[in-house]
């Protein structure tokens, strides 16, 4: 958990002190049980059939990742979101969201790791350059002091040594704008405007914004504006799982 008295988040500490070396060999000693079917699975998370059932995302338009094209979707022809790229490995759907859920509410850390691999290996697929540094999208100090941890850092941390791209800091949470998720869909966008601000270490970099999900994109869109107005010189967003319309 988070030192109440420190100025600092301290809960992800272990992640960086345990070499990855060490966790296998724990894993070794201590075989798993899946996290999603209990069947063993040597020393990983989820076994070989659970995760090939996962929902994959599939092609998806470059911009909002919603599925059905692989290129540019009609809705962002016409409007398209303040980032240049959108992409992730998975769809929000059953039992991705108990993944999540799990990792989020229930402070299974480890579930950061097979969350942050679907992701990396998707990232990994691109033939062109990848950014310059993964910024992870953060929560609310307050929310993070009761939970202990920031999912999204945890993931980031993984899927920036996965990549080897530095992840920073570079994004705070000024305003505490409540979660999204007990919002209507037309009021989240006004619930989040202005809550991030960005630091100079963006200027003139490329960057991707990393967060577990995208339901309407409101938050990330705050997040991107205030990357922008660091002077971010492009600016892309990476999520674990996609929200589809009802």
């Amino acid at each position: 958990m988070s030192n109440p008295s420190s100025q600092k988040f301290d809960s992800t500490s272990w992640q960086v002190a345990l070499p990855g070396l060490g966790l296998r060999a724990l894993r070794a000693c201590l075989p798993q049980a899946c996290a999603l079917c209990r069947a063993g699975c040597g020393n990983t998370l989820l076994c070989a059939a659970c995760s090939a059932a996962l929902p994959m995302l599939g092609p998806a338009c470059v911009r909002c990742a919603l599925p059905g094209v692989e290129a540019l979707c009609a809705g962002c022809a016409r409007r398209a979101p303040p980032w240049l790229r959108a992409c992730a490995p998975w769809r929000y759907a059953y039992p991705v969201d108990r993944l999540l859920q799990a990792l989020k509410y229930g402070g299974r850390l480890a579930l950061a790791e097979p969350l942050a691999d679907a992701l990396a290996a998707v990232v990994a697929q691109r033939t062109d350059a990848l950014p310059d540094a993964i910024v992870p999208l953060p929560l609310a100090p307050s929310r993070q002091r009761a939970r202990g941890f920031d999912q999204a850092r945890l993931i980031a941390l993984r899927v920036g040594r996965q990549l080897r791209i530095p992840v920073l800091g570079a994004l705070s949470r000024v305003r505490d704008s409540g979660p999204q998720a007990a919002l209507p869909l037309a009021a989240r966008a006004a619930n989040v405007r202005d809550a991030f601000a960005a630091n100079a270490t963006l200027a003139g970099a490329r960057i991707a914004i990393l967060d577990d999900v995208m339901t309407t994109g409101a938050t990330l869109a705050a997040a991107t504006h205030a990357a922008q107005r660091a002077r971010a010189a492009a600016v892309e967003v990476w999520v674990v799982a996609r929200t589809l319309p009802p």
